[in-house]
């Protein structure tokens, strides 16, 4: 069920970003994804009484960047918050990985119980796909009008996440620790 609701929890967002954003406006797209987002999570701790705060902290930053957006009636704000949210974690995880310290263990620590030399790998390897995804959006948003950012975001930019998502399944599998060994 987790796998299932970690694909809900990044595609139910995009569709409502996409949907609202055609039918409306990137500000209502925008809004739509936030609240398909914490439904989702609500719905999770409803479900198992968890948190998963990597949605939350996203959703809660989506959160913030949409009202200054409404504020400003500005949708640039919209637009830079992935960016700003991608290179903060990107230095987040590379900083913890120069640290030896694996950040994502933080945030998928209860999903997955790996080793540490996998969480560090998994670390320096996310937090360098974070920031060509940074380098991407700064690209697309000055280049494309909001609908065509929208367009990249999730026909570009979500499919090469699925794919580079899908490219560590292996590290991951490898790197697992049973239950019982589970001190590290």
């Amino acid at each position: 069920m987790k796998p299932f609701l970690s694909v809900l929890l990044e595609t139910l967002p995009l569709v409502a970003l996409f949907v609202g954003t055609s039918m409306f406006s990137l500000h209502i797209g925008a809004f739509a994804a936030i609240l398909a987002s914490a439904v989702l999570i609500f719905a999770q701790y409803v479900k198992d009484k968890s948190i998963l705060y990597f949605p939350l902290f996203s959703t809660l930053i989506s959160l913030v960047f949409l009202a200054v957006a409404f504020i400003t009636e500005e949708t640039f704000f919209i637009k830079i918050q992935s960016s700003l949210f991608n290179i903060s974690f990107a230095g987040l995880l590379i900083f913890g990985w120069a640290q030896n310290y694996p950040v994502m263990r933080l945030f998928f620590g209860r999903q997955f119980l790996l080793t540490h030399e996998t969480w560090m790998k998994l670390s320096l390897r996310w937090g360098l796909f974070f920031v060509c995804l940074a380098i991407a959006n700064e690209a697309a948003w000055r280049t494309f009008t909001d609908e065509g950012w929208v367009n990249i975001k999730v026909f570009v930019f979500a499919p090469a996440t699925a794919l580079f998502m899908a490219a560590q399944i292996p590290l991951t599998l490898k790197g697992r620790v049973s239950e019982q060994s589970s001190e590290d």
